[in-house]
């Protein structure tokens, strides 16, 4: 037989699983285009952060695999326009311009000259996202970061 305080108890728990419950589908939700509008820039810890132990390793004893780093990835801007435009900035001044689309959470760019990319977008928060390349998983095929990371600007 169940006394007040075990119902009490009782309660406690399924109103914690319930507002558990709440927070998990709402952090499961596709991202809508608002949060995308603006510029963002690649956040280079968590993205080395996330890197597969090995290619770590690799990033750590080759000049080259740093400077690739450096010229590619460090500095690198993203922007996301109201009006589908998309610009891809990096630190050594190049520039691609071109297009982009989100269905759910499959994030489409086009820029000028290339095929298309689709990658999956997860938000942190209203001023963090990662990107991860469906390739990642293939043992076939060796991605530097298995996820980038940006930032607001």
């Amino acid at each position: 037989m169940m006394n007040r305080h075990n119902y009490s108890n009782y309660f406690l728990i399924l109103a914690t699983i319930a507002l558990i419950s709440c927070f998990s589908v709402k952090a499961q939700q596709d991202p809508t285009p608002e949060l995308l509008y603006g510029t963002w820039v690649f956040n280079q810890t968590p993205s080395i952060n996330t890197m597969d132990v090995a290619i770590q390793q690799d990033l750590q004893n080759s000049p080259e695999l740093q400077q690739h780093v450096a010229t590619f990835y460090t500095g690198r801007q993203l922007y996301f326009g109201q009006d589908g435009t998309f610009i891809i900035s990096f630190s050594n001044g190049m520039q691609f311009n071109g297009q982009w689309s989100l269905q759910g959470s499959n994030l489409t760019t086009v820029t000028n000259g290339s095929p298309s990319a689709t990658q999956t977008i997860v938000f942190s928060d209203n001023q963090n996202f990662y990107l991860v390349s469906p390739g990642y998983s293939d043992p076939d095929t060796k991605l530097l970061f298995s996820q980038l990371h940006f930032i607001k600007n």
